[in-house]
């Protein structure tokens, strides 16, 4: 297996976090929560990953580190991206609860 593709474990990319700048932790946090994303949700997983990035940075983390969590904040974000495509306002996407 290529390493360099898997994401960090919580604990190492947390401490990597505490070092970087806030751009940087959000590249870094994007990275690790891309490619969950992809399994999840292949066609929009770029859209939801920015989406889950506007999160608090605690909050990604535990994303990160619970596939429940994560599962649901993806669907919700679905839900979100499909109805503000099938008609609904931009405002739609300040509605979802990222909490």
């Amino acid at each position: 297996m290529d390493n360099n593709n898997m994401p960090l474990p919580i604990g190492a990319l947390a401490s990597n976090l505490a070092n970087t700048s806030p751009e940087q932790q959000r590249t870094m946090l994007g990275e690790n929560l891309y490619p969950l994303v992809e399994k999840l949700e292949v066609e929009s997983a770029a859209k939801v990953t920015g989406i889950l990035l506007e999160m608090d940075q605690t909050e990604v983390l535990h994303l990160l580190a619970s596939p429940e969590a994560l599962e649901a904040k993806v669907a919700e974000a679905i839900d979100v991206l499909r109805s503000v495509a099938v008609g609904g306002a931009a405002e739609q996407l300040a509605s979802l609860n990222l909490s």
